[in-house]
């Protein structure tokens, strides 16, 4: 099965970190603003997927308190 992401652009890095130590990869496309960006994951476990999401987004809401 394909999954789609949409992310803020500047989290990307955290994204490609999470996706990547996980052993996913990922296709990247335009989002629907100029600051945004789908990505596309192919997965057999969307839960194990979710589990990465949700960690990468709390890393990048952390590391986006943390600059302010």
């Amino acid at each position: 099965m394909k999954a789609g992401i949409a992310i803020d652009t500047w989290k990307l890095p955290v994204f490609d970190r999470h996706l990547s130590e996980a052993g996913y990869t990922y296709k990247k496309g335009p989002g629907l603003t100029k600051d945004t960006l789908f990505l596309q994951v192919k997965t057999d476990d969307a839960k194990a997927l979710e589990t990465i999401v949700r960690a990468a987004n709390e890393d990048a809401a952390f590391q986006k308190e943390a600059l302010q």
